[in-house]
């Protein structure tokens, strides 16, 4: 059975659209751990942190990168912070090869929007603080970096098998 591919990143890169085309691509199922934790709790992101805070959800988070890496032949789009989790990380690097969406941080700030929806981006300066904290983690965690700023999700996910193939 194929093993699965994993997609890491910092919000707003793409991992949810070019999870869905590499999936459509290369016939895998498809899981968005954010979408999982959503469907669990019955709630939005947005009201897990307001009424858990981060650390309520990011037990939900584990509970669901366990759920997504239980399986195998899948594309797992995980949430911006999931790799973060020493227990997380060691979890998607056994299901699979990880593979961080990188892009430049005026497309991620344009993709993002006002931050509306992603509540880690309420404070004015998040952005820049999460950004610079975490893009070191990705980058140590990946076992690829592909490009997302300017491209369609078809054309990552393509370069992601091509490079996949190798």
């Amino acid at each position: 059975m194929l093993r699965s591919i994993v997609l890491i990143g910092f919000m707003g890169a793409g991992k949810t659209e070019v999870g869905g085309a590499l999936a459509a691509l290369t016939g895998l199922d498809f899981v968005d751990t954010d979408a999982l934790v959503e469907a669990a709790a019955g709630k939005s992101v947005e009201q897990i942190f307001a009424e858990s805070n981060e650390a309520g959800f990011r037990a939900r988070e584990t509970d669901a990168v366990t759920q997504a890496v239980s399986g195998s032949g899948r594309v797992i789009a995980c949430g911006g912070g999931a790799v973060l989790a020493l227990k997380n990380y060691q979890a998607l690097q056994s299901a699979g090869p990880i593979v961080y969406l990188r892009a430049p941080a005026d497309a991620l700030r344009a993709r993002t929007g006002s931050g509306a929806g992603r509540p880690l981006l309420s404070s004015p300066d998040a952005f820049d603080r999460l950004l610079a904290e975490r893009a070191p983690a990705y980058e140590a965690a990946a076992d690829l970096i592909v490009d997302t700023g300017g491209r369609t999700p078809e054309d990552v996910a393509a370069e992601i098998v091509a490079l996949l193939a190798r």
